[in-house]
C-alpha cells in the first residue's frame, strides 16, 4: 500500500506563522504532498487566507473579515507585523510546486464563485482541492469547474451519500472520531482523509505526537493533515517530488 499524502495544515504551522507565504514554502521544502490553506471573503468580496472569522487569534484586532475590506484588512494585519494573503497570492506560492487544499470556511456560494474566479485566472484547477463542508456548495463548484476535486468535510450526523452525488471525491473526518462506527463505515467505502488533533484528542488541530500518528496511518487513509508534515515525512520515510 502507498503511503497516505501528506497535507500540511495552514503551512508548515508548526514552524511558521500559519496561512503566510513562508509557512507555504516550509511545507513544500518539508516535502508535504499537499499544502492546505483557508479561505474567507472580505468586505469587498476578495478571497483571503485567514482561518477565523475576525483577527483576534492572530493579529490581536476584533477585525472580522467579512465585514473589512481587503485593503484595510492586509494593513491592519500588517501593522501587528501579521501577514494576510489573498488566496491568490496563496495558490501563487503553493501551486507552482505542490497541489493546495482550499479549506472553504463558509457554506455560501459567493465564496464559492469568488474561488472559481481565482483558479481560473490562475490556471490551477487541475492543482487544487475543495474542502467543504455543504453539499451546494460542492455542487455548485463542480457545475463551473466539473474536474475540480472535491473533498467533503463532513459535518456530524451528515449523510456522505449527499456529498458523493455532488461530486465529492474524498470524505474527512477528525482524529477523535476514528473509533466511532461512521468512521468505520467510510473506511470500507469510501476515500478517508484525516485531520488530527482537535475534537475529541484534547490537542490544538492539527497537532500530534509519533504514536498518535503511527496508529493513525494503522488505519490506512488516504491522507493525514497535520501542522508539522516533517513528522509525517519522517515516520513514512520519503518526501514527495
Amino acid at each position: 500500500m502507498s503511503r497516505p499524502l501528506v497535507v500540511a495544515h495552514r503551512g508548515h504551522s508548526a514552524r511558521f506563522p500559519e496561512n503566510t507565504v513562508v509557512a507555504y514554502r516550509g511545507a513544500i521544502a518539508a516535502g508535504a504532498d499537499l499544502v492546505e490553506t483557508d479561505a474567507r471573503l472580505t468586505a469587498d468580496g476578495i478571497p483571503v487566507a485567514v482561518h477565523d472569522a475576525d483577527l483576534v487569534r492572530v493579529a490581536g484586532t476584533q477585525a472580522t473579515v467579512a465585514g473589512t475590506a481587503c485593503a484595510d484588512l492586509k494593513a491592519m494585519a500588517r501593522a501587528r507585523g501579521v501577514e494576510v494573503p489573498t488566496l491568490e497570492e496563496a495558490l501563487s506560492a503553493i501551486c507552482p510546486a505542490r497541489d493546495a487544499l482550499i479549506d472553504v470556511k463558509t457554506a455560501d456560494l459567493a465564496i464559492i464563485d469568488a474561488i472559481v474566479a481565482v483558479l481560473r485566472r490562475l490556471d490551477v484547477t487541475d492543482r487544487v482541492w475543495l474542502g467543504v463542508r455543504d453539499a451546494g456548495q460542492a455542487a455548485h463548484a463542480r457545475g463551473h469547474l466539473p474536474t475540480v476535486r472535491v473533498l467533503a468535510f463532513l459535518p456530524d450526523g451528515e449523510d456522505p451519500q449527499r456529498f458523493a452525488d455532488a461530486g465529492a471525491a474524498a470524505f474527512r473526518i477528525w482524529e477523535g472520531a476514528l473509533d466511532g462506527p461512521a468512521a468505520g463505515h467510510l473506511f470500507a467505502s469510501r476515500p478517508v482523509w484525516v485531520t488530527t488533533g482537535g475534537k475529541g484528542t484534547g490537542r490544538k488541530v492539527g497537532d500530534v505526537g509519533a504514536s498518535e500518528l503511527r496508529g493513525i496511518l494503522a488505519r490506512g487513509p488516504g491522507a493525514v493533515l497535520l501542522n508539522d508534515p516533517d513528522l509525517m515525512v519522517g515516520l513514512t520515510g520519503t518526501k514527495a517530488s
